[in-house]
């Protein structure tokens, strides 16, 4: 290898690194945006059924309460799910962070499963799928209590 051909190399190793950075930056500002969004969103919708029920249907109709109940569990299990994936997405960075460690030791060693890193990946895809169902449930109590 010719020493250009290895300033070369070296040039091309960096800018990879840098564009790597850049986007585990990116991704890591995606998560966070995604968890947040989320969190909010879950909080808000679980408060204003609370609102509606208060304001709006005081007295509901008494066959519309299972949708309620309904509702406010998928908001509840989504809200721990989000919670969850933070507790979870903190444990897989750890996790990485030891596990460079160990391959740094050990060259020739496989990598690690990262079981928290698919608890989290769980946690999110739970999240969405909970406060959408909970939103779901919370239409329905609506709409059959504001036709009264």
């Amino acid at each position: 290898m010719t020493d250009e051909d290895y300033e070369q190399s070296l040039k091309e190793h960096a800018q990879h690194m840098e564009e790597r950075k850049a986007l585990i930056d990116a991704a890591r500002e995606s998560s966070r945006t995604f968890d947040q969004a989320v969190l909010a969103f879950g909080a808000a919708v679980f408060g204003a059924s609370v609102a509606f029920l208060k304001d709006v249907a005081p007295k509901p109709q008494s066959y519309t309460i299972r949708w309620l109940s309904i509702s406010w569990m998928c908001f509840t299990v989504g809200l721990l799910a989000v919670i969850l994936s933070f507790l979870f997405s903190h444990k897989a960075c750890l996790f990485r962070i030891e596990e460079g460690e160990y391959l740094l030791r050990n060259p020739n060693a496989e990598p690690l499963r990262n079981r928290w890193a698919a608890l989290t990946e769980w946690c999110n895809y739970l999240c969405v799928v909970f406060l959408f169902l909970g939103v779901v449930a919370w239409v329905v109590f609506a709409l059959e209590n504001l036709a009264v």
